[in-house]
Order: structure tokens, then C-alpha cells, then sequence
């Protein structure tokens, strides 16, 4: 799957962290980025719960200072597919504590922690056609060090489009 982070949508990160407080927000905000993830299924129902593992890379450029740095990340997956359609399944997904390597510690000015942080995105998206090959959807991620360590900036990437392809 390969990710493009636009640099738009913060307010949709604040919503789920603010308003509705089911995610995290973060003080260093991600103004680009590309990605690519891979996961392969573990677990899965017949109709509506999978739980997948995961591995992701990404360029990541920061909004205020124009920091570029990389991480590479491990994580878990939910995903629940809450509508069936003969042209698609459209899902909800959630991962949280993906254990992650982060190439700098100081970006925009701010100390995150050190280079072990965190993952957590979530998002929906669908599988299209016949045989559910292809997926596309959005989602917002975070990355933070979870106040492992006394610095933790955090960091907030906002609306971010998915494409892939399943195999």
C-alpha cells in the first residue's frame, strides 16, 4: 500500500482528539509525506472483524521548519468491515502502539522523546472489485513516544490518501 500525506486535515486530527477524544493529537505538525505498508492477515471472521500485523516506511517532511525525517514501523491492525456491497466492502480501521524507529528526535524545534516512539493511525477505506484486490481510503496518523520518555512532542499527520493492492 502506498501512502501521500496532503498536508491537509488538522481539524480532522483535533476533532478525534479534542472533541471526540478517541485519538491522539501531537504538538509537531506533518505538513508531507510518503509511505508504504505492507500487512498480511492473521485473523479474520466471515463478515465483519480482521485483525492483520503490519510494516511501514515513510519520508516525512514537517510543516514550521520543513524537518525531513524517516521512520520505519511494526504494528497491529483491527479492521471492521461494516458494509458489503457487490462492488465493494468499505471498513474502519485502528491500529495503536505500533512500535517505531524515528530518524530525529528534534523537529520544528521539539524534543520528541528518542528515536523509539509510536504509531497509531486510523481511517476507512474499501476493497474494490470482483475479487477485493485493490484498496483505497484515508486515515490520520500519530506518532509519539506514549510519556515513555520526559520529552514527548508528539506528532500530528493529518489527512492521509491510501492506495494498494491485495495479493
Amino acid at each position: 500500500q502506498v501512502e501521500y500525506t496532503t498536508g491537509v486535515g488538522y481539524a480532522i486530527n483535533n476533532f478525534f482528539s479534542r472533541t471526540v477524544p478517541v485519538f491522539y493529537g501531537g504538538n509537531v505538525q506533518v505538513d508531507r509525506g510518503l509511505a508504504v505498508h505492507y500487512d498480511r492477515n492473521i485473523f479474520h471472521t466471515r463478515t465483519l472483524f480482521s485483525f492483520d500485523v503490519g510494516m511501514a516506511g515513510g519520508v516525512w517532511r514537517s510543516r514550521d521548519d520543513r524537518d525531513g525525517f524517516s521512520t520505519l514501523s511494526v504494528y497491529p491492525l483491527l479492521r471492521l468491515t461494516f458494509i458489503r456491497t457487490s462492488p465493494m466492502d468499505i471498513y474502519f480501521q485502528y491500529s495503536l502502539a505500533g512500535p517505531t524507529f524515528i530518524s530525529q528526535v528534534v523537529i520544528d524545534g521539539r524534543d520528541t522523546g528518542r528515536r523509539f516512539t509510536f504509531q497509531d493511525f486510523m481511517g476507512i477505506g474499501a476493497f474494490l472489485g470482483k475479487r477485493r484486490h485493490v484498496s483505497v481510503g484515508v486515515k490520520i496518523n500519530h506518532y509519539s513516544n506514549g510519556n515513555l520518555f520526559t520529552e514527548n512532542a508528539g506528532l500530528k499527520i493529518p489527512l492521509t490518501l491510501t492506495w494498494g493492492y491485495a495479493f
